[in-house]
């Protein structure tokens, strides 16, 4: 699970930021925060500048 290699490299976060993509979305990834204790923030649908720091992130 690529969390857990972060949690290990960068220590568990308090809160996650992410777009709205299908995969993150998901119940496993849900249950997966709620048992770390995470708080999942989920970024503005179609939104540029909502994203800005999460496409950043990733390049896009």
């Amino acid at each position: 699970n690529i969390f857990l290699q972060a949690f290990a490299f960068l220590g568990v976060s308090q809160e996650i930021k992410m777009d709205n993509g299908r995969a993150y979305l998901s119940q496993k990834i849900q249950e997966f925060f709620h048992l770390w204790g995470i708080k999942h923030i989920m970024g503005i649908p179609y939104s540029s500048t909502g994203q800005s720091i999460t496409e950043r992130a990733y390049r896009t």
